[in-house]
């Protein structure tokens, strides 16, 4: 048995003859659920509707069955609803026997294609970039690249686990599909099909679905957090499920740190720059070689000053419930948030003790937090070894396996952005474009300066909490950075 039905989030409502469906789709943006308006409809229609919202319609791949719900309405104009409701992604569709359902997809997107078993002989397997869930009905499967979810229910499905996770023959799973299900083959490929979790494949065992992705060289990983975080259409119903209990009041901009000791940094005088603007921009490049001679304190402070101390606290959306504090900074913040802090490996520096130091961007100061413990000097060196395995142009000055005079850490209060986008899941993604600016600033700013800049691409939230003593789910590294005089 093949039965459609409306998808959670989907509500129907009567406007005196109109028909009004209202999705669960909106657009990110104003999360306005998008509706679906019939003019003038009959009343068997109505009852066509009203039966997808509840008990669900009986068909084979469209073809509708002799069903009561449908007996009243032609067969053209009933095949004609569903294909649209479906393509819409209003559908859920359900392949079991009469007692109860062995397998369902769910759309999660407004746009869902209809993909019938082919013909011939033909191999299929999971989409390489497919997760795997529990949920409470079974166990579900979604990918990225999908436009829908496949549930399994009936646990006697769940060797397509094994079976799909590589290429496989359609007599391959005629063997394994339940007796009572085998009716069904050609539905429950088309399914497989249909949802986009599994695609058929070529003669290297690649799911066409998966065929552009993998040749791009995406990772599952990437691939997941860039739909998540890029999408224009949302499926607010699945937000809603998913949502946890909300944060009911926003993480102050500023945290205030038990400190071995203040260091106060002198207030940094005009700049004598020989460079303009463009120049230092023309000029800026990633110096990995230091000299004897170390950096001092007045450097140091000017480039902390010009880059991440605080000029203005402000109120950001006053007014509104969200209303949250907002820090304004040399460098630019999504809504003014800067949950980045900065941690200092001072390695080496004139006028300032070797030690683990956190920036007071408030008061322009350094909070010491320790001397160079263990976990700090391991930072050092895995700083110093990244940069000896970059590649190497005529702009680039190589990599000498040298430690910086002071390596920059930056750590993100997570839950400062979750409080403002815990439901658009952007979090981690805005975060990660508050270090790219720092990054720049750091750059330009150290250009400016005179100093040598390396921005790494890697670094260890293992040992910055070891250093910190703060868990990962507070803070958590996100970036690092070198500074030195350059050699």
């Amino acid at each position: 048995m093949v039965r459609y039905r409306f998808r959670e989030g989907v509500h129907v409502s009567s406007d005196g003859d109109d028909v009004i469906i209202t999705t669960p789709y909106a657009a990110r943006l104003n999360q306005i659920r998008r509706i679906i308006r019939f003019h003038s409809v009959t009343d068997s229609f109505k009852n066509f509707l009203e039966s997808l919202s509840e008990n669900g319609v009986c068909c084979e791949l469209f073809t509708i069955n002799k069903d009561p719900c449908a007996q009243d309405l032609e067969k053209s104009d009933a095949v004609f609803v569903l294909e649209g409701l479906y393509a819409k992604g209003l559908l859920s569709t359900e392949i079991g026997n009469s007692k109860s359902a062995a397998i369902r997809l769910d759309p999660v997107k407004n746009s869902l294609r209809l993909r019938r078993a082919p013909l011939g002989d033909y191999r299929i397997r999971f989409s390489r970039f497919a997760s795997i869930y529990p949920c409470s009905d079974g166990l579900s499967i979604s990918s990225p690249l999908s436009s829908a979810n496949l549930h399994l229910i009936d646990r006697r499905l769940f060797f397509l686990l094994t079976e799909l996770a590589s290429a496989c023959t359609e007599e391959s799973l005629r063997q394994a599909l339940p007796d009572d299900l085998l009716v069904h083959f050609d539905d429950l490929i088309s399914l497989l099909l249909s949802s986009g979790v599994a695609g058929l494949c070529d003669e290297q065992g690649v799911a066409d679905i998966d065929r552009h992705a993998v040749e791009a060289g995406w990772t599952s990983r990437d691939l997941a957090f860039h739909c998540q975080t890029r999408e224009h259409e949302i499926d607010l119903s699945r937000m809603e499920s998913s949502q946890t209990a909300v944060i009911q009041e926003q993480l102050p901009a500023k945290h205030q740190r038990i400190i071995l000791q203040t260091v106060a940094l002198p207030e940094p005088s005009s700049i004598h720059c020989d460079l303009n603007f463009f120049q230092v921009i023309r000029d800026r490049h990633t110096i990995r070689t230091y000299q004897n001679q170390p950096i001092s304190s007045a450097v140091l402070s000017a480039l902390l000053w010009h880059s991440m101390r605080i000029k203005e606290e402000i109120i950001c959306d006053p007014g509104l419930p969200r209303s949250y504090e907002g820090l304004l900074r040399p460098v630019a913040s999504a809504g003014a948030l800067h949950s980045i802090e900065l941690y200092l490996c001072v390695h080496r520096c004139h006028g300032l003790q070797p030690g683990f130091y956190h920036y007071d961007s408030g008061r322009h100061c350094l909070g010491k937090l320790s001397d160079l413990s263990e976990p700090c000097l391991r930072m050092l060196e895995l700083a110093a070894a990244s940069t000896c395995r970059a590649p190497q142009a005529a702009s680039v000055s190589p990599g000498q396996a040298q430690q910086p005079d002071v390596l920059i850490v930056m750590a993100s209060r997570y839950a400062r952005q979750a409080g403002l986008h815990r439901q658009t899941g952007l979090s981690y993604a805005l975060i990660l474009k508050d270090v790219g600016s720092i990054y720049q600033q750091l750059y330009l700013v150290a250009t400016a300066l005179g100093l040598a800049p390396c921005g790494l691409s890697f670094g260890s939230s293992e040992l910055f909490e070891q250093a910190s003593g703060l868990p990962t789910h507070l803070e958590c590294s996100v970036g690092e950075f070198m500074i030195g005089n350059p050699g």
